[in-house]
């Protein structure tokens, strides 16, 4: 016992253990190079394209703002207050687009905007108590003594939370206003679903759903009055090379936490952005990934070289280079 005390105490001494040790240290060497670059981060999630979407730090406007004609097209049809389809594949900035939906119009006057999370584990309860407690944080109440039992201020029953639902709806549109129902990954929808998102869009509700070409092809075959139902946008546009470029030169001022003035890119080369838009096809979520290695390695070079900060340059060769974190 008294040897397999000393063998921990050991272990303690040297560290606790290679893959933790090794994973400490690189962190340690990430922020240090981001500290140097300007910023002042307090975990590696803090770092230029580390942001994932659906998060209070994920920075949307990197991604979705090159796609005018998107844009447009979709806040035609708000105005117009027609049920929409934004169909993209999987990578290109519909999760991103989503929070934009659910954070600039819900400060908006005419819009009440409620979000459909956990799509696959939705039931039609669940979309219609969606519905009645985004209504009630934009001041809106139904009565609970209207329905025999609740669970959380919600009727228990499908049928009483669709009733209270649809009160909840003509109250806010007798304000002016409308609900915006946003509903991502369409493609995993439960069967039952598609039908309780007609009838909330017979009710008053305005419908946005997004998902992938699948997931509209699956709403065509099971609810076909639905699917004739909605505005569709396909297709949001990939990166070329110049948003890239401005995705980056952001990345680096939203880090900092400084306005993005047309800044021009820095550390990555301009052969290097061309070689991330080849091999990315210009998908945002792949351009993600490919900064986030290039940014890595760069942070081992500087590291193990000890050269200036501005002497670091992320060319494509450098992530051929093979090489540890120790010097």
């Amino acid at each position: 016992m008294v040897e397999k005390i000393r063998a921990l105490d050991d272990d303690e001494e040297r560290g606790q253990g290679i893959l933790l040790d090794q994973l400490a240290e690189v962190e340690t060497r990430l922020l240090s190079f981001g500290r140097a670059l300007g910023g002042d981060p307090d975990t590696v999630a803090d770092l230029p394209f580390t942001e994932e979407a659906g998060t209070d730090r994920m920075p949307e406007p990197l991604y979705v703002r090159h796609d005018t004609e998107m844009l447009n097209q979709v806040t035609g049809w708000l105005l117009q207050e027609q049920h929409i389809g934004l169909v993209s594949h999987y990578g290109t900035g519909k999760t991103a687009f989503r929070e934009i939906v659910r954070r600039d119009l819900g400060e908006h006057d005419d819009f009440v905007v409620a979000v459909l999370d956990n799509p696959r584990e939705t039931t039609p309860r669940k979309l219609y108590a969606t519905i009645q407690t985004t209504a009630e944080a934009a001041g809106y109440e139904v009565e609970d003594r209207d329905y025999w039992q609740t669970r959380d201020g919600v009727p228990w029953a499908t049928e009483d939370a669709k009733e209270a639902a649809r009160e909840l709806v003509e109250d806010v549109r007798a304000d002016g206003k409308t609900i915006l129902l946003v509903v991502d990954e369409i493609e995993v929808l439960p069967p039952e679903i598609l039908s309780t998102l007609q009838v909330a869009g017979d009710m008053g509700v305005r419908l946005f759903l997004m998902g992938t070409p699948e997931g509209k092809e699956r709403v065509a075959d099971l609810r076909g009055t639905l699917d004739s139902r909605l505005r569709y946008y396909e297709g949001i546009e990939p990166f070329g090379p110049e948003d890239i470029a401005e995705y980056i030169a952001r990345s680096f001022a939203y880090f900092r936490d400084e306005p993005y003035e047309d800044q021009p890119v820095e550390l990555f080369t301009e052969a290097a952005v061309r070689d991330i838009h080849e091999r990315s096809e210009g998908v945002p979520r792949e351009v993600r990934i490919e900064c986030r290695e290039l940014f890595t390695r760069a942070a081992f070079v500087w590291y193990r070289t000890g050269q200036e900060i501005d002497r670091i340059q992320i060319t494509p060769e450098l992530r051929h280079r093979r090489f540890g974190m120790g010097r």
